[in-house]
C-alpha cells in the first residue's frame, strides 16, 4: 500500500446465506443456499478521490461500505485503510431514539473522538445544516427518515476525517438537501478527503466524481465517466427500461396506490451515435402503465438537473378506474435540450399535486463536460447591440 493510497482492497468477498423454509408447509426457517454479496473484488482508491458507487438493489454496494467501516467482517480477502473513517451507513445508526437531536449530536461526536469543546464549537454549524432548529430538542424517535438523514449528514461532514462513506444520503432528502450534499461533498473534496458515495443516481454526482463503480451481483466494473458507466449498466438496450428495472426504482409515498409503469421505450429520431445525438434529435418516451385508482391523478414526466431540480415537465390526467394496460407517449421536439448532465423521471400526483409514487432517475443522460455554462434549454432569447 503506497502513501498515496487511502483504501486498498484485495480479493474481497462476503458470503451470506438465504433463509428458507424447512419444508413447504413448515413455519420453521433454516439456513439455505449461500450467495456472494461481494465477489472477489480488488481495487485501490487514491487519497482525495471521490468514488460514486451504483448498481441495482442487492448488488453489494452497501456491503462493501460496511466492510470498509468495519461494521461487517469480510469472509475472505483484505482491506487496508490509511486514515480516519467517518460514515453514514443506515438511517439513524448511532442515534439513540429516546434523546433529543441536540443530545445525539454530542453522542455521535463523542463516538468519533471529539471533545465536548470541539462539538460546542461546531454545534451552530451542525444545527444550521440540519435545517430544523425548532426540532433540535425533540427526541429523534419522532423524526422523519429525511430528518434523521439530514442530522446524521450534518454531524458527519463536521467531523475531521480522512475518508467519508455515504450510503444513499440523498434518497430521503428534498431538492434543498441534495444541493447541500453536493456542496458539502465538494468542500470535503477540496480538503483532499477521500469520499465513497453509494447512490442510485450517479448523474447527481457526475460533476465531482473522479471514478464510478458499477456493482452487479457482487462484482464491479470501473469507469472514468458516467457515460461509459451507463453503457455497461444498460449494455442490453440503454433505451429500454423493463418492469424489473422499474420496480427497483419505484418509490411509494402513500399507501394504497395501485399503479405501475410496466415498460418504457425511448425512441430517438435518427442515429444514436453518441451522447450528443440525444440532444440533436426528437425524443419520444413511450410508457406502458397499469393502475386501479379510486380518484383521478396525474402522471408527470420530469427532466431534472444533476441536483434533482426540475428543468421542465409535462403531465397527463389518469382518470379513476381499473386500467389493465395503457400506452402514453411523451414527445419532445428536437432542438430544445442542450448538452448537459440530466435525468429523466416520472411522478404520480394526487389531486393536491403531491407525489404519491416516484420513479426517479429512470434514465440518466451523462455528459462529461464539467465546465458547461450554456444551461439546459434552448430559449428564443433575442440579443440586440448598439441601442
Amino acid at each position: 500500500m503506497t502513501p498515496e493510497t487511502a483504501i486498498s482492497i484485495r480479493n474481497l468477498s462476503k458470503e451470506y446465506y438465504r433463509t428458507e423454509k424447512a419444508s413447504p408447509f413448515s413455519r420453521k426457517m433454516v439456513k439455505g443456499t449461500e450467495f456472494l454479496a461481494v465477489n472477489n473484488i480488488s481495487i485501490d482508491i487514491r487519497k482525495g478521490e471521490v468514488i460514486c458507487i451504483t448498481g441495482h438493489n442487492g448488488s453489494g454496494k452497501s456491503t462493501l461500505l460496511k466492510m470498509i467501516a468495519e461494521v461487517t467482517l469480510p469472509t475472505s480477502g483484505e482491506i487496508e485503510i490509511n486514515g480516519k473513517v467517518a460514515s453514514i451507513l443506515e438511517i439513524g445508526i448511532g442515534f439513540q431514539p429516546e434523546i433529543s437531536g441536540y443530545e445525539n449530536i454530542f453522542l455521535s461526536g463523542a463516538m468519533y473522538g471529539l471533545k465536548k469543546s470541539e462539538i460546542e464549537a461546531k454545534i451552530d454549524s451542525i444545527i444550521e445544516m440540519f435545517g430544523f432548529p425548532e426540532f433540535i430538542n425533540t427526541p429523534v424517535k419522532y423524526y422523519s427518515s429525511g430528518m434523521y438523514m439530514r442530522l446524521a449528514f450534518s454531524v458527519i461532514v463536521n467531523i475531521d476525517a480522512d475518508i467519508y462513506l455515504f450510503d444513499e444520503v440523498t434518497s430521503v432528502g428534498d431538492t434543498e438537501f441534495r444541493t447541500k450534499v453536493i456542496r458539502e461533498v465538494s468542500r470535503l473534496k477540496e480538503k483532499n478527503a477521500t469520499i465513497l458515495i453509494v447512490t442510485h443516481n450517479p448523474t447527481l454526482f457526475s460533476q465531482i466524481s473522479d471514478r464510478f463503480l458499477l456493482f452487479d451481483k457482487g462484482r464491479i466494473s470501473v469507469s472514468e465517466s458516467p457515460k461509459s458507466l451507463q453503457e455497461v449498466e444498460y449494455s442490453d438496450d440503454p433505451l429500454h427500461i423493463n418492469a424489473s428495472k422499474l420496480m427497483q426504482i419505484k418509490e411509494l409515498h402513500s399507501e394504497g396506490i395501485d399503479f405501475d409503469i410496466t415498460n418504457i421505450k425511448i425512441n430517438i429520431e435518427g442515429r444514436l451515435d453518441n451522447i450528443d445525438s440525444i440532444f440533436a434529435n426528437k425524443i419520444e418516451f413511450v410508457t406502458e402503465i397499469r393502475y386501479k385508482l379510486q380518484d383521478s391523478m396525474a402522471m408527470l414526466l420530469t427532466i431534472c438537473d444533476i441536483t434533482g431540480n426540475i428543468i421542465t415537465s409535462a403531465s397527463t390526467e389518469l382518470k379513476a378506474g381499473n386500467v389493465e394496460s395503457e400506452t402514453i407517449k411523451f414527445e419532445m421536439p428536437k432542438g430544445y435540450l442542450r448538452p448537459a448532465p440530466m435525468s429523466i423521471g416520472f411522478e404520480i400526483l394526487n389531486s393536491d399535486n403531491k407525489p404519491v409514487i416516484s420513479y426517479h432517475n429512470v434514465i440518466s443522460i451523462p455528459y462529461d463536460n464539467k465546465n458547461i455554462m450554456s444551461g439546459y434549454l434552448n430559449m428564443p432569447i433575442k440579443i440586440t447591440k448598439g441601442i
